[in-house]
């Protein structure tokens, strides 16, 4: 059994009153048992302050996360806001670690550090959390490739990718025990008796426009032709860009199947390339088959609100983790919080959760033959009960 505290701050001035407030919560909740993580989320404001340092010295535990572009849990939502959020348990182990710098040698990186946490253990974990660092010239599909593989299609993974308010991407990191991390992989595990519910909303059918196509070239995450011509020009031709704009596509799902029957989602950057190309928030395999999505802010906060109703009943009171799309965010326009409110009156104060947007959510598809394929999502929102 895991039992799961949440603490919730927008304290960002004073390091040891925020320190003091979150410990409090946390306290609130219950004593710990005999093993404890914590996961941290946080904007990207915190780097300036000491509150994370100041935090992650005064728990007698790991900690790990990233930053987001604005948190909740029970204690409150908010986009300069911090959230805390403590596994702890007598039966369940928890291992954590960080990698060094990510580089040109992405594969030996992560594979050091998996070794170090994950490989290296006689018994192997029921399920890994990673936090993958948000980079412009390293998607965070290829992060999620290579910890599959060296998962072996044995280990469902549950976590996302870091990201920031700021429009430049600065700013972002990831989080080990009080120190934040610019291109770092922070790893998790749990090890032993865990039960994990898996859940995502994503791009409801209704929303995905009939025109299907084939995806011939993709260059890393760049989409560069569509039924052998150049993606702007596929789209152009269906009738949902003129003169090469792609610029109201963030808010508009590549909706992508693939032959193992499962399904990817990526959100568009909203720009293309000289030749002709689409950046996506991720790649796509080439012969895949392409569909568009057009997904309103009602259908985002839809899709979250039937996905907690039903997790809630699913979970017999259990905590939940929740990560959802920063592309889902900008759909919402100007109502920017709609989807933390809806999981707020969804949840009210029934079990412990944390709310967190994402830019990238790494989730488990379940194969035939009983294989696990962990995959990078985007304009989706994932959920585990615990």
């Amino acid at each position: 059994m895991i039992r799961m505290l949440t603490a919730f701050t927008e304290e960002i001035d004073f390091a040891e009153a925020a320190a003091s407030d979150v410990l409090e919560q946390l306290a609130s909740g219950g004593s710990l048992l005999k093993n404890s993580v914590g996961i941290m989320h946080c904007t990207c404001d915190f780097d300036e302050s000491d509150v994370v340092r100041e935090i992650c010295k005064r728990v007698p535990f790991d900690v790990v996360g990233c930053t987001s572009l604005s948190v909740q849990g029970p204690g409150g939502m908010g986009q300069l806001a911090l959230s805390m959020t403590v596994l702890t348990s007598d039966e369940t182990r928890f291992v954590s670690g960080v990698s060094a710098p990510v580089s040109d040698d992405l594969d030996g990186t992560i594979a050091e550090a998996y070794e170090r946490v994950i490989g290296s253990l006689t018994e192997k974990p029921s399920m890994i959390m990673p936090f993958i660092p948000f980079m412009l010239n390293i998607g965070g599909d290829e992060f999620v490739e290579k910890i599959d593989e060296l998962a072996g299609g044995k280990i469902p993974a549950f976590g996302t990718v870091a990201i920031t308010s700021e429009q430049d991407f600065s700013r972002v990191y990831t989080i080990y025990n009080g120190d934040l991390y610019p291109t770092s992989l922070v790893l998790l595990g749990l090890i032993g008796d865990v039960d994990p519910i898996f859940m995502s909303a994503s791009v409801p059918d209704a929303d995905i426009l009939k025109q299907k196509a084939v995806v011939t070239e993709v260059r890393k995450n760049v989409l560069q032709s569509v039924n052998n011509m150049p993606a702007v020009s596929y789209l152009e031709s269906i009738g949902l860009s003129k003169d090469g704009d792609v610029s109201g596509f963030e808010s508009m799902p590549f909706v992508i199947k693939l032959d193992d029957g499962s399904m990817l989602i990526r959100a568009c950057i909203g720009s293309s390339t000289q030749d002709g190309g689409v950046i996506l928030c991720g790649s796509v395999p080439v012969g895949s088959k392409l569909s568009i999505a057009a997904m309103g802010s009602e259908d985002v906060v839809k899709s979250t609100r039937e996905k907690v109703k039903e997790a809630l009943e699913r979970g017999s009171g259990r905590g939940m983790m929740m990560y959802s799309c920063v592309a889902r965010s900008w759909t919402l326009g100007t109502k920017v919080m709609a989807e933390h409110e809806a999981v707020g009156a969804c949840i009210g104060g029934s079990v412990p959760y944390h709310f967190v947007y994402s830019g990238g959510e790494i989730f488990p598809a379940f194969l035939d033959g009983g294989r696990i394929s962990n995959q990078l999502q985007n304009n989706t929102m994932i959920l585990c009960v615990l």
